[in-house]
C-alpha cells in the first residue's frame, strides 16, 4: 500500500537529514525500534516519535499510529528498517560536492530508496546546466521508473525507464560515474518490461569511483 503524501514526505526528509544530523539518525532508530516492538527501548524514542505527527499515548503511555495511519505501518516500517539499514553500511569513498551526493544516492538505492533518490538529486538537478543536467535528469527519471516498479505500476516504470536511458545515453558521461554497464543492464529490465514480465536481476547502482568513464567535450 502506497504511503500518503504527506507521510512519504516528511520520512524522505527524515531520511535524507539522517545523512548529517545525529538527531535524524536517532528517530530512525526510534521509529524502527517502535516497528520491532523492543521492550526498554521504544521508550526512549517517545519524544521524537511525538514530534512526527503519526503517533498518539496510549493507555498505557506507549506511543501507537494514530488511526489514519494504522494501515500503513508496514510501508512505513519497512522504509525506516531500509534506512536504517543504509545508514549502517559503509559508505565507501564519498568526496565532495556531486560526487558525495553520488554516493549517497547509490546507498539510498541500494537499499530500495528510489523515491529518496528522487529528493536528494532534484535540487541540484534543478541548479544544474548543460550535458550535467540532461544526465542528472536521466539518473532521476531512472529512479522514479524503480520507485513505480515498488508499487506495481509496471506502464510507468517502463516509460520512465524509455525517458531516463534516453538522457543517460545522450549525456550521462558527463557525471563522475561509469554509467555503461549500468545502462545496459537497465535495456535488458526496459526489454523484460515491454514482454509484460516482471524485472529480473537489477544492476548494480553506479558509484562514482576509479572506473569513471571519461569526459567527452559538450
Amino acid at each position: 500500500m502506497a504511503l500518503p503524501l504527506p507521510v512519504r514526505n516528511r520520512l524522505a526528509e527524515l531520511i535524507l537529514d539522517a545523512f548529517d544530523d545525529r538527531e535524524a539518525r536517532r528517530t530512525i532508530r526510534a521509529l524502527v525500534d517502535f516497528c520491532e516492538a523492543r521492550p526498554g527501548r521504544e521508550d526512549e524514542g517517545l519524544s521524537r516519535l511525538d514530534g512526527l505527527g503519526w503517533f498518539r499515548r496510549g493507555a498505557g503511555g506507549g506511543l501507537e499510529l494514530l488511526g489514519a495511519h494504522r494501515n500503513h505501518r508496514d510501508a512505513i516500517c519497512s522504509r525506516a528498517r531500509a534506512a536504517a539499514a543504509m545508514l549502517e553500511s559503509d559508505p565507501g569513498r564519498c568526496g565532495e560536492g556531486l560526487e558525495r551526493l553520488l554516493v549517497r544516492a547509490a546507498r539510498l538505492a541500494d537499499h530500495g530508496l528510489y523515491f529518496e533518490v528522487h529528493e536528494l538529486l532534484e535540487p541540484v538537478w534543478l541548479r544544474a546546466e548543460g550535458h550535467e543536467r540532461i544526465a542528472l535528469q536521466g539518473v532521476i527519471q531512472v529512479a522514479v521508473a524503480f520507485h513505480h516498479l515498488q508499487g506495481g505500476n509496471l506502464a510507468g516504470a517502463a516509460s520512465r525507464f524509455v525517458e531516463g536511458l534516453s538522457k543517460l545515453q545522450a549525456a550521462g558521461h558527463m557525471l563522475p560515474l561509469s554509467t555503461e554497464s549500468w545502462v545496459h543492464g537497465l535495456h535488458r529490465m526496459l526489454a523484460g518490461l515491454g514482454e509484460g514480465e516482471l524485472p529480473g536481476p537489477v544492476p548494480p547502482w553506479p558509484r562514482p569511483g576509479s572506473t569513471r568513464e571519461p569526459r567527452r567535450s559538450a
